[in-house]
């Protein structure tokens, strides 16, 4: 059963915004790339990213002590305290 969720309450967090900023640089491409077990060579400075790769690059960083139980910051910051168990 999904608990009773106050949406007066989470109103309160219509129209925040969050920006992150980062660096995409070739050496920390190329260890993803060894990491997924794909040849580093090709990703040189200014290579093209494959589909979707740039969901590691401006990740929030968060000590593992302010995590919420599924490993992600904890609700209450950004993401309002929503009581559902899965954020995607």
């Amino acid at each position: 059963m999904t608990p009773a969720i106050d949406l007066e309450h989470l109103r309160g967090w219509v129209g925040r915004s969050e920006t992150l900023e980062d660096r995409c640089d070739a050496a920390r491409v190329r260890q993803l790339a060894a990491s997924l077990d794909l040849d580093p060579a090709p990703f040189t400075d200014g290579a093209e990213l494959p589909p979707l790769w740039h969901w590691i690059f401006t990740t929030p960083l968060s000590p593992l002590r302010e995590a919420g139980p599924d490993g992600h910051p904890a609700r209450g910051g950004f993401l309002p305290p929503v009581p559902l168990p899965r954020r995607m």
